[in-house]
């Protein structure tokens, strides 16, 4: 109010003032904040209305106030309502009253008064004199100061407007510079870069010599092996003794010591570590060169006896480990003795003096005790990874093993059948315990859901968790680990038929899981999938072969894993073209790279058109689709043009299928064409004609081929590492000498029940055949036990027998 009554004129001032307006006001608002009455406005009128009958002469601020409730102190004064009001302002001019006329008559409020006339005089004051000074004073000060910051800022924009023009003249000054020494660097530049340029058609011209040289020579050395070739053959087939000539293409009679004269010493220790310790051995003896190469530091970090064990005249024993331990002991870190079954003690003593030792394989070894596992612990420390299964250990071990390997992480006790659910409990009690990622428990079946309780209550970081053959399993066991170790990601549980859906929606809550085996499982339904489906979102790989309760819903489940990497449904027969449709329209197509549907009789020409969505897959296996048709089914597979690995063993499959195969595929590496009855020489002529980078194919029982198709077959893939011949009757002497003149990189072949082989055939596998490691002659007659028995000299895994032919190859 006061606010507003300032900027008013004078008159309405002195209105207000007369009238007594301000305090109508005042007893009006005390009387309703004393009294407080129900109705406001019905009180403000009956109050008025008593002024008006009453007049104003005897107005009081507490008026309307009872008596009861008035207070005994007058709290604000005249003074402080004239404030309020702005009453007493100095600015208000005095009234001079000068008598007229007397003119009765009657107030708002009924009361009589006389009028006066008054008549203005204007005195200005001190106060005013003093107010009119300071404002004049002020405006002089205010054009002053607008006169001086009007000066103060042109001289500012001159002094900037002057610094903005030195900046930029100081600018192309030195743009100008930059140019100048610009333009110098693009002439050297031009003069470097002609310089270069001839230098580079020089270097052109050298390189273009140097490989038209390369491969001329390359292609004269192709094409004298190709003539060598058709001459060898030309010669078996003319039947010219060729037994006592040397084979083409082994050696060029050049004896000089490259690897030791020619190479630095790095790249010739990365020669000699694809050597195992024997070869190491031999190699230290062939010269001085050889053996600084061979004693090699970096060479004895990692001794895996395991390699050599058939190889030494008696086998790996406690003189041969002892004298190598204790000349590597100090960089040795890796090592394995598995099936080493002829140590004792000694090795144990010097294998504890190994104190850099951190991963140690003993698995097998059956000298190995309580006693001699806790020398060697106490000895090694630091061991991260240990490998204890077929062992005899007790839980005596395993508590020696938590007292002293504290970082361990890597621990298999597979098929130890001594220790019980004590041994687990100390383990799980263990400095060790919180540091285990990996456990083998395969096969120790005295385990109960006792020892697996103790064992997730300690070991609560493990990560891969193995329970493979292991059929008292159940789901007690598998939910006492499901609850305490959510970290588990990979889970391998082959052969334990008495787990449910119960322990898979357990598993499936921790959310971790990458990757889980299953097999041989009549109890999982499609709920366990679904559940995985849904929660296990990284899954990577599923192996669920045998489980046949499975059906198109599970595929249809796993469809959405984004990650899925393998996925193998072997033998789980309720598969159909909707389940593998369902897969190839998910979000895991982009990720899958191998797929197994073997068995799946099912599955028929509707599941190849879909698996062409699978853009990245490497590894297809439908052995036994007997729905699989050869020109809507197989020449469809040809379209997977990353495909490296096919298996359709049993299908039905011509020489026209394989040939549509070979045509739009030529990147195959390893091709399964077991019982595929119906190929002939002419089939397998077409594709080895287009596939020329085959390393494994598997030909056994298809009994139409003769050797016209094995001499195709070697002439055009020479890097042929991997050949199955079994049940090939028509196979002779003739086609293993074709694979040794030319397959020398052939390090496993089968050729059970080819009765028309002989010994000879033998012998021509010991000359050409350097590299063979595997060799299986079952129900070979035609071969001698002794020319086996001289065989087995050169090849480390030989199997043979000349028993009778068994029904199931189909002689008759």
């Amino acid at each position: 109010m006061a606010a507003s009554m300032k900027g008013q004129k004078p008159e309405l001032k002195h209105y207000l003032r007369s009238n007594k307006l301000p305090d109508i006001y005042e007893a009006l608002l005390t009387g309703l904040a004393v009294m407080c009455p129900d109705d406001p406005l019905q009180f403000i009128l009956d109050k008025l209305r008593n002024l008006k009958e009453n007049g104003i002469d005897e107005l009081n601020w507490d008026m309307f106030v009872e008596e009861y409730m008035k207070p005994p102190n007058k709290v604000i004064t005249e003074s402080n309502l004239d404030f309020i009001f702005n009453l007493d302002d100095e600015s208000m001019i005095d009234f001079i009253d000068i008598p007229v006329n007397i003119q009765r008559g009657q107030g708002y409020f009924g009361g009589r008064f006389e009028g006066i006339t008054k008549s203005r005089k204007i005195w200005p004051t001190p106060e005013m004199y003093a107010t009119a000074y300071g404002h004049y004073n002020m405006s002089l000060k205010n054009m002053c100061f607008s006169a001086w910051m009007q000066y103060y800022l042109h001289k500012k924009k001159k002094k900037l407007a002057m610094e903005k023009k030195m900046n930029r003249a100081a600018l192309h000054h030195a743009h100008r510079i930059l140019r100048v020494h610009l333009n110098v660097w693009r002439d050297w530049l031009r003069y470097r870069k002609g310089c270069q340029a001839m230098a580079y058609h020089k270097l052109k011209r050298i390189y273009f010599v140097s490989v038209g040289i390369v491969l001329f020579r390359e292609w004269r050395a192709v094409a004298k092996r190709n003539k060598d070739q058709r001459e060898y053959f030309e010669r078996l087939e003319r039947g010219e003794n060729v037994d006592d000539e040397e084979t083409f293409g082994q050696g060029d009679g050049d004896a000089q010591d490259k690897l030791s004269g020619q190479l630095g010493i790095e790249l010739a220790v990365k020669v000699f570590s694809f050597l195992d310790i024997a070869d190491l051995a031999r190699c230290a003896c062939v010269c001085r060169s050889w053996k600084v190469i061979a004693y090699h530091s970096s060479l004895w970090n990692r001794l895996d006896f395991s390699k050599v064990r058939n190889r030494l005249a008696y086998g790996v024993t406690d003189l041969v480990t002892t004298k190598l331990l204790s000349k590597c002991r100090p960089y040795l870190i890796h090592l394995s003795m598995r099936g080493c079954s002829q140590l004792h003690s000694a090795t144990f003593t010097a294998l504890s003096e190994c104190r850099n030792l951190q991963d140690l394989n003993l698995s097998e070894c059956k000298g190995l005790d309580d006693e001699s596992l806790k020398l060697v612990v106490k000895g090694c420390k630091i061991i991260l990874y240990l490998n204890l299964s077929h062992t005899h250990i007790t839980d005596a071990s395993l508590r020696t093993i938590s007292k002293y390997c504290h970082n361990v992480q890597f621990l298999s006790l597979a098929y130890c059948k001594k220790f019980s659910d004590r041994g687990l409990q100390y383990l799980s009690a263990g400095k060790c315990s919180k540091k285990l990622e990996y456990l083998d428990l395969s096969g120790c079946l005295q385990i109960t859901p006792d020892g697996f309780k103790s064992l997730s209550a300690g070991c609560t970081m493990l990560q891969i968790l193995v329970l493979n053959e292991f059929p008292t399993l159940n789901d007690d066991c598998m939910i006492a680990i499901a609850a305490k170790c959510t970290k588990i990601h990979t889970l391998s549980i082959l052969g334990s038929p008495l787990l449910t859906d119960e322990t898979f929606k357990r598993l499936a809550n921790n959310r971790h899981l990458r990757k889980l085996r299953i097999e041989g499982n009549q109890r999982i339904s499609d709920l366990s999938l679904k559940a995985i489906g849904k929660n296990c979102t990284e899954l990577e790989h599923l192996y669920l072969a045998d489980c046949q309760r499975l059906t198109d819903a599970s595929l249809k489940a796993i469809a959405n894993c984004s990650k899925l990497v393998v996925c193998n449904m072997a033998d789980v027969v309720q598969i159909t073209n909707t389940g593998v449709q369902s897969l190839a329209e998910g979000s895991c197509a982009a990720s899958l790279r191998e797929l197994n549907l073997t068995n799946c009789i099912r599955v028929g020409d509707m599941a190849m058109f879909n698996i062409r969505k699978f853009k990245n897959l490497v590894y297809l296996s439908v052995c036994f689709c007997e729905h699989i048709s050869e020109k809507s089914g197989i020449e469809l597979l040809g379209q997977l043009h990353a495909l490296v690995s096919l298996d359709i063993s049993g299908c039905n499959c011509s020489d026209e299928g394989l040939s549509s195969l070979g045509k739009y595929n030529n990147h195959l590496r390893d091709v399964t064409l077991s019982e595929c009855a119906d190929i002939t020489d002419l089939g397998l002529q077409k594709f080895t004609q287009q596939c020329k980078d085959i390393e494994r194919l598997d030909l056994s029982h298809c009994k139409l081929l003769t050797d016209g198709a094995i001499k195709n077959l070697a002439f055009c893939c020479r890097y042929l590492t991997s050949l199955n011949l079994a049940g090939c009757k028509l196979i002779t002497n003739l086609s293993i000498q074709y694979l040794s003149g030319v397959c020398h990189h052939l390090h496993t072949l089968d050729i059970s029940g080819c009765i028309i082989i002989t010994d000879k055939a033998l012998k021509y596998l010991r000359k050409g055949c350097k590299k063979l490691k595997y060799l299986t002659m079952l129900y070979c007659k035609g071969v001698t036990k002794h020319a086996a028995m001289k065989m087995m000299r050169h090849v480390p895994a030989l199997k043979y027998s000349d028993d009778e032919i068994p029904i199931y190859y189909g002689y008759k």
